[in-house]
């Protein structure tokens, strides 16, 4: 997102300007904020974080008053990922505030702000990494602050530190112990947020955590890494978010049937290993049922070390 220009994309209307409605209705024109659009073959192209980040800029744009962007409209601003549904309102905080106020299309939250708490971005007060990561693991589930906190320490937003510290000096302590259990989870390794996902869905589940980035070779070489391993089982894993098989660039060149082809043969291979006795795959869908997620991986040979969580899909 470093390399996007939210403000070029936005089209600013003149007082009740006819053609912009028109335009809208007939669905040249997104409507991201009031009197604020994005043409939608721009609008098309947009990553879902970069979605949301457009209308943090077209709302704050709106105001008189100068607010800190926050939570997760602060990680749309920074490209961290986001887990789903977008949030209906901007979120926001004022440390001027006593109570949070919920507007119609911006939420202000009351609590205080350290100037290390908060930079510019995008030409806007946004709330630090760390900061932003910590905002979200007090208020969100426990999915998307570990996706958000993994992206943060394998791009090197933040580190562990920093985020341990900014938690102990909020004064909140409703979500504290979640977000404390977000900092003991989240780990650089995780290489993307379906994968980041598929971590926490196991632990809910009860499976006992698996290494991270397992190597594999055969005797013609390196033949790539799984996701996740329980190699004691001789059971591996890898998450599907089929990105490979869609983003031009991931696929250098090639068509998506020849990645599709590549990723048999490679899958191929680690299967004839002789301590891989399975491999499963996930994709997105999947954590609509975990309890699939569960069945499959109790088949391939993994048991569960202690029972689900009841609130999986809540927390």
């Amino acid at each position: 997102m470093t390399d996007l220009d939210l403000r070029a994309l936005l089209i600013q209307s003149r007082f009740d300007d006819p053609s912009e409605r028109r335009a809208h209705a007939r669905g040249e024109l997104v409507r991201v904020a009031p009197g604020r659009y994005v043409e939608s073959t721009a609008w098309a192209g947009l990553r879902y974080e970069e979605r949301h980040a457009s209308r943090v800029v077209a709302e704050l744009g709106r105001l008189s008053t100068d607010v800190v962007v926050s939570h997760v409209s602060a990680a749309a601003l920074w490209g961290m990922p986001l887990i789903g549904r977008l949030p209906g309102r901007v979120e926001t905080t004022d440390p001027s505030r006593v109570r949070t106020h919920t507007g119609t299309h911006v939420t202000k939250y009351a609590a205080s702000l350290r100037d290390s708490d908060y930079t510019v971005r995008h030409g806007l007060l946004v709330t630090s990494p760390a900061r932003t990561a910590v905002d979200v693991a007090l208020s969100s589930s426990r999915g998307q602050a570990v996706a958000l906190l993994d992206y943060c320490l394998r791009t090197g937003l933040c580190t562990i530190a920093e985020f341990r510290e900014c938690l102990d000096q909020r004064d909140r302590t409703r979500g504290r112990a979640r977000a404390s259990w977000v900092g003991d989870f989240a780990s650089p390794l995780t290489g993307s947020a379906g994968e980041s996902v598929q971590r926490v869905t196991m632990d809910g589940l009860g499976f006992p955590p698996p290494q991270l980035q397992c190597r594999h070779e055969d005797d013609d070489g390196l033949i790539g890494f799984t996701d996740f391993g329980w190699g004691r089982f001789g059971v591996y894993g890898e998450f599907d978010g089929f990105v490979k098989y869609l983003d031009r660039e991931m696929r250098h060149g090639l068509t998506a049937e020849e990645i599709v082809v590549l990723e048999k043969i490679r899958e191929d291979r680690i299967r004839a290993l002789d301590h891989v006795s399975a491999v499963t795959r996930t994709i997105w869908r999947d954590f609509a049922t975990p309890q699939k997620i569960a069945a499959r991986l109790e088949r391939a040979g993994v048991p569960r070390v202690r029972t689900a969580y009841r609130s999986l899909h809540r927390d």
